[in-house]
């Protein structure tokens, strides 16, 4: 018999909010986290970012000497993972530390570090680059910095923290890591390996040089009108707004959830992938529906990340469903990278458990006709299915029902 899974807690650092409460809030009042981005990020193509302002993941942390490695992408992270925990009452109410695991998605760490910048800026002459001098500069370099390289890390803070003693995994990729990290973690508490997992997506990638990068993949909006850099599926769209952030989930066993008297928020019913195709995204909704028959999604939220072709494709695959309304966060927190199906996922399940689907941020003028969210939808939804895409149109999806 196939284990019933079950979203018990959610955590969310987000451009719009901190917290559950605080990013739902954001969602459904029509706010918008994004802001005017730096010079240096201006430099880079990034008119506005999405950026989580004030934010010290040290906060979260029991044992403040973990804050000694952490890099901007793991404060976010265990920053989530501490928030996903304590709404899910881990610390009143254990899961058993052995069945208990910890499975983060996150992007590609930046290796060169404003400590190095400055090693190498130090030993460059008019002349040439002195090895010397930058050996000289780099015995003065933070002597855990390397820690802070290593994409392990970060989860294994988090198995540290919350006594999880299962495995304890990290998916280093695209934008569709966060969803894949969930996936395998519904794959583990189903075949019977863990009965509960801390899990879902973080990045930030917010550097001159990483915007650079992204930039290449994701065009950027060339519009500094914070309002209106990020409009998904409008006919005035010109790019993407980049952003960082991060979402964790508790999933659990239904048998597990029960015994700690554990309120969730939704079932995670499945979770497909798709080749990196035009049709991608299209084939990736179809698996997942085809994983939970009887259980076409009511609501979706989509990637619509804004990029002129991207939300064209995406959404040629969603008229082909049948859902009742369409909604997308970018607007509001930008696009978050390996965190951006996790965010989705987390919006999904407040839209059942709140009944109410946010609107489009800025969606004026639709390019096709589809039902989507142009101002805040009220109603009983039963089943929300969530998108995530990468360049090139490689897709991942996520099916959640009430429980």
């Amino acid at each position: 018999m196939t284990r019933r899974v079950l979203i018990t807690g959610i955590g969310v650092v987000s451009a719009v909010g901190v917290g559950v409460d605080a990013f739902w809030k954001g969602l459904t009042t029509g706010a918008t986290g994004l802001s005017a981005a730096p010079a240096e990020a201006a430099a880079a193509g990034a008119r506005v970012l999405g950026a989580v302002r004030g934010f010290s993941g040290a906060a979260y942390l029991k044992n403040e000497r973990h804050a000694r490695v952490l890099n901007r992408t793991f404060e976010l992270l265990v920053g989530a993972g501490a928030l996903a925990a304590a709404d899910a009452g881990l610390g009143a109410t254990p899961v058993d530390p052995h069945r208990l695991s910890v499975l983060a998605g996150i992007g590609p760490i930046d290796q060169y570090t404003a400590d190095l910048r400055q090693a190498v800026r130090h030993a460059t002459r008019d002349t040439g680059f002195d090895i010397g001098d930058f050996a000289e500069s780099a015995r003065g370099m933070y002597p855990l910095r390397r820690l802070r390289l290593l994409p392990n890390v970060g989860p294994a803070i988090l198995s540290i923290e919350h006594h999880a003693m299962g495995p304890s995994l990290t998916l280093v990729g695209g934008h569709t890591s966060g969803l894949q990290a969930i996936a395998e973690s519904l794959a583990m508490i189903r075949d019977g390996r863990v009965d509960a997992v801390l899990c879902g997506g973080a990045d930030s990638r917010l550097s001159a040089l990483e915007l650079r990068l992204f930039g290449e993949l994701c065009p950027l909006s060339s519009s500094a009108d914070i309002g209106n850099a990020c409009r998904p599926f409008d006919r005035d769209r010109d790019g993407v707004a980049a952003g960082e952030g991060a979402a964790m989930f508790l999933l659990e066993a239904e048998d597990s959830a029960l015994a700690r008297r554990a309120e969730p928020y939704a079932e995670l019913v499945s979770c497909a992938f798709a080749a990196p195709t035009e049709g991608g995204v299209a084939d990736s909704m179809r698996q997942a529906m085809l994983a939970a028959p009887g259980r076409a999604p009511q609501v979706v939220v989509a990637h619509g990340e804004g990029g002129v072709q991207s939300d064209r494709l995406e959404a040629a695959a969603l008229d082909l469903m049948s859902a009742r309304c369409i909604t997308a966060l970018q607007p509001a927190i930008g696009h978050t990278m390996s965190a951006c199906g996790a965010l989705n996922l987390a919006a999904a399940c407040l839209v059942l458990a709140d009944e109410r689907v946010p609107a489009i941020h800025a969606l004026e003028t639709p390019e096709m006709r589809l039902p989507f969210a142009t101002q805040l939808v009220l109603g009983r939804f039963d089943s929300v299915l969530v998108n995530a895409i990468e360049p090139g149109s490689g897709a991942s999806s996520a099916l959640v029902t009430r429980a």
